[in-house]
């Protein structure tokens, strides 16, 4: 059985496109999303404790027996207060739907026929005066062109005139801590007193205005200002049914259609297994609550709960529902149950990286033990929730065990198996609890090498740094900058800094670099997102590096060592990936002043670079034409690859190809006009054939040039003396002829069409030579090639290099290959 057999997740979990944050802003995309259809939303949400507190409070003000129309919405990352949000917001702009699910629910509410609703999330809106997209979104600009310095109370009573009014704030506490109070003291009175005016209207039994906002306690002055008229307070963190908000949320079962005795069979199973040394008090009591909280293992929810619980400010981190939702599509099918060891750990890596790096280096070493991947993330997962830090044996029992998978004895002597062989897992001396260590038994050593060399050598600390961004972060692709000297060539060069500067102290520390240089369009700049060589963490941790490089030699290790230098390299690396990085872009300035500077996201990787970069050939094309346009006398070819080369106010190349393909196509479009010695053009507008792109054809656009250029050559005449001379041999003509064959016609109107088969030899040294002799010999309108024969020499490829080679060649119907290798015989 598993448990598909008993519950059904919802199509979004099952195709991984679970949408376990909703955004507050998203109401008005354009996108297919929960936020903007309210059928969806309203299906996938369970009426909780929390919801049904604000639903009583709103059919109330509704009901006129309250007058109080102001709710707040409170609670950590992830409490589900955008989600509560959005359900009130829809129960005013969509109030058909949201009575219907009311009425499904059997909640005690009656919403209007018909009303006005407006949301507003700090993430989209920032605007000087808040109330301003307000009266927009409602229609009401007729009110908006009344206000003088802020909204009185009557302009919003007008709001409410003809039916009821609500207004939702998102995160407003982000939007008022963005002012500065002694630069915008003004606009803070004026968005003071809207806020004021708001509530107390909400406030009032005469009109039908209601006022939402979510709050962080991020913000005493918005607590201040909301609170003056005491508008009801909902904690979304304390409903008190979360576990039926989660299985609402991931299946479409619902709770009053399960079968109740044959999952409790399945829980009757487990449960009786649970024998020494696992220890449970009350075990019907237990096997009670893993029947409702079923398909999870109540460890399971309580251990999530308590992570995140302390990670609360993490916004990095995927929330509990997120990992819960990944669980499921990759279990539902699988098992009959879901429990610690079926998560993923790397969901966690933003709660702890280090522990992570430390879970993910051990998970090999214990490859052999049966069950050891199973109970190191098991205790991966309760070491990092920050109040326990461990896992007792219990936890660690109940996290792994399943009845078809291994006995109670089994896995615990597999546990036991674990300390010894797990690098960085510890237990204490009563063999009680286990948890995952930052710094194994060698570490001491090191963490008193590292503080010598944080103390005396600076010097070689940073030359460890530089070392790992070259050597681990971009693999040798690059120079570091300025520990390292940067060539001046012609060639392609990815240049990284580690100094995080501002774009006034960049653009003048590169303007000193590219002082004096030639080539300055070659080289590709690439500076950090964060600090690194003025981050003491990451000092911390190149020092770390080198103090356990410095032990090698000095210690009997067995080993060990050469590990701890490796995951010491390995945190390190992952560190400094994800501080890059910014590529410096130069372009030509519009106004025509120098040029201008700006930086673009890239990842600590060169092909990335280049494939950003990559992006601006197109614009090589139209940088040809604009150069030769203001040449009166052209451009020749060499001179302008060339000051690609040179200078940054042009694109970038990431090969001379992309230049002599822009080149191409710009005659094939009849763009350019090529000049050859002697004064000879070459005009794609009287069907001359591109020619060979050497380097000493000129460039020269259309309009600089004289008409007759463009005149065709009349045909000469023939003599009658010459007729009869020239005329080939027939067994010439066989020998010469290609093959042909007849093509039947098209349809009755139109003649057989002969296509004949000829070879064209096509020989250089390089792709280019070949690219260029192919745009002369091959006619884009009538030749289709059919098979493409190629013979490479080369320099004693290595196997490798060999693999590297054949895999960027392009694919084809078929490919045979014969490959000559030299192969050294044993004596």
């Amino acid at each position: 059985m598993t448990i598909a057999d008993f519950l059904t997740p919802r199509d979004e979990v099952i195709e991984g496109q679970f949408q376990g944050v909703l955004q507050a802003h998203k109401v008005g995309s354009d996108q297919d999303r929960l936020e903007n259809d309210a059928d969806r939303l309203f299906s996938m949400t369970y009426p909780s404790n929390a919801l049904q507190t604000a639903f009583d409070h709103v059919d109330n003000k509704l009901r006129g027996r309250d007058n109080q129309g102001g709710i707040t919405l409170s609670g950590p990352y992830g409490a589900g207060k955008s989600h509560g949000l959005l359900v009130l917001y829809h129960m005013f702009n969509s109030p058909t739907v949201a009575q219907k699910w009311v009425d499904e629910w059997d909640v005690s509410l009656d919403l209007p026929e018909s009303s006005k609703a407006t949301i507003h999330s700090t993430s989209e809106t920032d605007a000087d005066l808040i109330w301003e997209p307000i009266f927009e979104d409602l229609g009401r600009e007729d009110i908006l062109d009344d206000i003088k310095r802020y909204p009185t109370t009557e302009h919003l009573e007008r709001l409410t005139e003809e039916e009821p009014v609500a207004i939702f704030f998102d995160e407003i506490e982000t939007w008022w801590e963005s002012f500065d109070e002694s630069e915008n003291e003004e606009l803070l009175e004026r968005n003071e007193f809207f806020l004021q005016h708001l509530f107390e209207v909400a406030n009032d039994p005469e009109e039908d205005l209601f006022a939402f906002a979510t709050l962080l306690d991020k913000s005493q002055d918005i607590k201040r200002i909301v609170n003056r008229t005491n508008p009801y307070a909902v904690d979304m963190n304390d409903t008190g049914d979360r576990e039926q908000i989660i299985l609402h949320r991931l299946f479409e079962t619902r709770q009053g259609d399960v079968d109740e005795k044959a999952i409790r069979d399945v829980v009757s199973e487990y449960v009786d297994h649970y024998n020494y040394p696992i220890e449970i008090d009350e075990p019907k009591r237990y096997e009670n609550r893993m029947v409702e909280t079923y398909p999870f293992h109540p460890e399971l929810l309580d251990l999530l709960d308590d992570v995140y619980d302390a990670g609360r400010e993490r916004q990095s981190v995927r929330g509990v529902m997120n990992v819960l939702a990944d669980t499921v599509r990759r279990k539902y099918d699988e098992t009959d149950l879901l429990i610690t060891c079926d998560i993923t750990p790397s969901a966690f890596r933003g709660i702890n990286q280090t522990l992570f790096n430390r879970y993910t280096s051990d998970k090999d070493a214990v490859d052999d033990i049966d069950f050891g991947d199973d109970l190191l993330r098991t205790i991966f997962l309760y070491t990092i929730e920050e109040r326990g830090q461990r896992a007792s044996v219990t936890e660690c029992l109940l996290g792994t065990f399943k009845p078809e998978k291994a006995t109670v004895d089994k896995l615990h002597m597999s546990l036991e198996g674990l300390y010894g062989v797990a690098h960085y897992l510890d237990r204490d001396s009563q063999k009680e609890n286990y948890y995952l260590t930052e710094d194994p038994k060698l570490t001491a050593l090191v963490t008193r090498e590292q503080e010598r060399v944080l103390e005396d050598d600076r010097g070689s600390i940073e030359e460890t740094l530089v070392d790992v961004v070259r050597s681990d972060v971009w693999s040798d692709d690059v120079s570091v900058y300025p520990d390292e000297d940067v060539p001046d060539r012609k060639e392609l060069t990815t240049v990284v800094m580690l100094d995080y500067l501002s774009n006034g102290a960049l653009r003048a520390k590169l303007d000193d670099f590219f002082g004096g240089r030639t080539y300055q369009n070659t080289i590709l700049f690439v500076t950090p997102k964060k600090e690194i060589r003025d981050d003491e963490e990451i000092i911390s941790k190149a020092a770390r590096v080198l103090g356990a490089e410095n032990l090698r030699g000095n210690v009997d290790d067995g080993g060990e060592l050469t590990s701890i230098i490796r995951d010491e390299r390995r945190e390190l690396r992952n560190e400094l990936e994800d501080r890059f990085g910014k590529w410096v872009k130069w372009s030509e300035d519009p106004s025509g002043d120098g040029i201008r500077m700006r930086r673009i996201d890239v990842a600590a990787d060169v092909d990335d670079v280049k494939d950003k970069v990559g992006r601006d050939k197109t614009y090589v094309g139209e940088k040809i034409r604009e150069e030769v346009a203001d040449a009166e006398n052209g451009i020749a070819i060499a001179s302008m690859l060339n000051d690609f080369k040179q200078f940054r106010r042009m694109p970038i190349l990431l090969s001379d190809e992309v230049f002599y393909s822009a080149v191409s196509q710009l005659y094939r479009d009849e763009k350019i006009v090529l000049e050859g010695d002697r004064a000879n053009f070459y005009v794609p507008q009287k069907g001359d054939a591109l020619p060979d792109l050497s380097d000493d054809l000129t460039i020269h656009h259309p309009d600089n040039l004289d008409e007759s250029i463009f005149e065709e050559e009349p045909e000469p005449v023939p003599n009658s003396e010459d007729e009869g001379e020239g005329e080939i041999d027939d067994t010439t003509t066989l020998k010469q002829q290609p093959e042909t064959k007849s093509v039947p016609p098209k349809s009755n109107n139109t003649s057989p069409v002969t296509v004949s088969t000829e070879a064209i030899k096509l020989e250089g040294n390089s792709a280019r030579v070949l690219r260029s002799m192919a745009d002369s010999r091959i006619n884009g309108e009538k030749d289709a090639a059919t098979h493409i024969d190629l013979s490479y020499d080369v320099d004693n490829l290595s196997k490798d290099e060999l693999v590297e080679f054949l895999e960027q060649l392009p694919s084809g119907e078929h490919i045979d290959a014969t490959v000559t290798v030299e192969r050294e015989d044993e004596n």
